[in-house]
């Protein structure tokens, strides 16, 4: 008998036939974003859902009316017996492998899906993935950027905010994917194939998730695990974790194509790393031709040189014109959260890169302003080691303002450094506990010409929703500071 697809509640194309039809019945585990789009999307599918999260979960009031007799919210503790008649579980990114449903569904058989790899399976779409520890949303966004100045028809979803899931319902088929990847999105993916993968760097990161780096790395290499010749790795060949991924993937004489970028000079002698595009002597070469300078460029700092190019190579290969991809490059005005200019006051400038949730990223945001620094760290700690930190800080900040439940565990890095090393003049280091009184002991002290930097090195869940909404109260502060001295928004 002929499919007829349906229409979905945004008004795009679903076919119930393309998601295998011996899966009727589907337990969805977390009730954030990914988990509400999956649990939407397959309710529009004709799937009995059953939504369960640690927390009460209530479905908003845009959930389409006709879509909600298929959905069940549970109330109970996540347990074995969610279960019950379930042929598929859909995971969220933030549910842990070791959940009690999770662990049972295995035990019994039934697959476990990330929402990514729910979202994958039913799109036709091409998709560009982009991973990495620190400058995934950066670079995501700038390539959505790059490809929509140059007319393509583009969305920007995934880890960057909005849930791949939640968009199937209203895609058209001309419509390319660029998707942010987290590690743990990538952890629960099985037949995700990205037209072009994205591998940006590695560094330490969710190790209290991940247990140690060879885990996090595998997540990592999932990008690639199903790409073939037709596809594209697209790799940084200055670092090094990264450089060893690309390596052996060059090697595999089925798999992806893989162009190396590299922000530290020209081209690689061995053939094996033989250079798409690099910065050198202060240009962009892409794809080995001189492109445009580096003072061109808006994003600040050697890490979004890397971006940059990363950003570059993903959309040369995908066919953009190099020249709209130059163009691109220079009108990009950033992401907020990440070296988002949030105000000057009295001559201090104020910076917001609450985005910078672990040390790796921290020290990167030293480096784009390494020195007159007054530092804001702390939050929730990930495991981390603060001694690179505590480097960092010697030679870039005057001052260090620790908020969050890290402060302890920061402060003791310092203690230790500077016992170690007692010729080495350290930073003030001052415990101020949250946000508001460390914005204004910071403004106390700084003077015209330094800057004020939230660059947390921890996560935001002590204190906050999210790394958003602590990036929002951190500009919100400077602005009522602005107020206060009397200068106009």
């Amino acid at each position: 008998m002929k499919h007829h697809p349906t229409r979905g509640p945004e008004g795009g194309l679903l076919d119930p036939q393309v998601l295998d039809p011996r899966i009727r019945s589907v337990l969805v585990l977390g009730g954030s974003r990914s988990g509400m789009g999956a649990a939407r999307v397959l309710a529009a599918l004709g799937r009995q859902v059953v939504l369960s999260d640690t927390a009460p979960v209530l479905l908003p009031d845009d959930f389409p009316s006709e879509l909600r007799p298929r959905v069940r919210v549970s109330a109970v503790t996540q347990d074995e017996s969610l279960l019950e008649g379930a042929d598929l579980v859909v995971k969220s990114p933030g549910v842990p492998a070791e959940a009690v449903p999770v662990l049972a569904a295995r035990r019994r058989g039934v697959p476990v899906w990330g929402e990514v790899e729910l979202a994958s399976r039913l799109l036709p779409n091409p998709v560009t993935a982009v991973t990495g520890t620190n400058g995934k949303t950066t670079t995501t966004a700038l390539i959505g950027h790059i490809m929509e100045e140059a007319g393509r028809e583009v969305r920007v979803v995934g880890n960057i905010g909005t849930a791949l899931t939640s968009v199937v319902p209203g895609l058209t088929g001309n419509e390319e994917l660029v998707v942010e990847m987290s590690s743990f999105q990538l952890e629960d993916t099985v037949s995700f194939r990205p037209r072009v993968g994205v591998f940006l760097n590695l560094t330490p990161d969710h190790l209290d998730r991940h247990g140690d780096m060879d885990c996090y790395l595998r997540c990592k290499t999932m990008m690639f695990a199903n790409q073939g010749p037709s596809d594209t790795a697209v790799l940084n060949a200055a670092d090094p974790a990264v450089r060893v991924v690309g390596d052996s993937l060059s090697a595999r004489t089925d798999g992806p194509a893989v162009a190396f970028f590299s922000a530290e000079g020209g081209p690689a002698e061995e053939t094996s790393r033989t250079l798409h595009s690099w910065f050198s002597e202060g240009w962009l070469y892409l794809a080995g031709a001189r492109t445009l300078a580096g003072a061109e460029l808006p994003l600040r700092g050697r890490h979004n040189l890397e971006n940059c190019l990363a950003a570059a190579v993903a959309t040369l290969v995908r066919g953009v014109d190099p020249a709209a991809v130059a163009a691109g490059l220079r009108t990009f005005p950033g992401v907020p959260h990440r070296l988002e200019k949030a105000g000057i006051v009295a001559g201090v400038e104020y910076v917001n890169d609450s985005k910078a949730t672990n040390v790796d990223a921290a020290l990167k945001a030293l480096n784009a302003y390494p020195k007159g620094v007054h530092l804001i760290a702390g939050g929730r700690d990930k495991g981390s080691d603060y001694a690179p930190l505590v480097r960092a800080c010697a030679g870039s900040c005057v001052a260090v303002y620790l908020i969050g439940e890290a402060a302890t565990l920061i402060a003791a890095a310092f203690a230790r450094f500077s016992a170690e090393w007692p010729q080495i003049e350290l930073p003030t280091v001052r415990h101020e506990g949250d946000m508001e009184r460390a914005i204004v002991a910071a403004a106390q002290s700084a003077v015209a010409g330094e800057t004020v930097l939230l660059a947390p090195a921890c996560a935001s869940f002590d204190q906050y929703e999210n790394f958003e909404e602590r990036g929002r109260h951190f500009v919100n502060l400077v602005g009522m500071l602005r107020e206060r001295s009397g200068v106009s928004p």
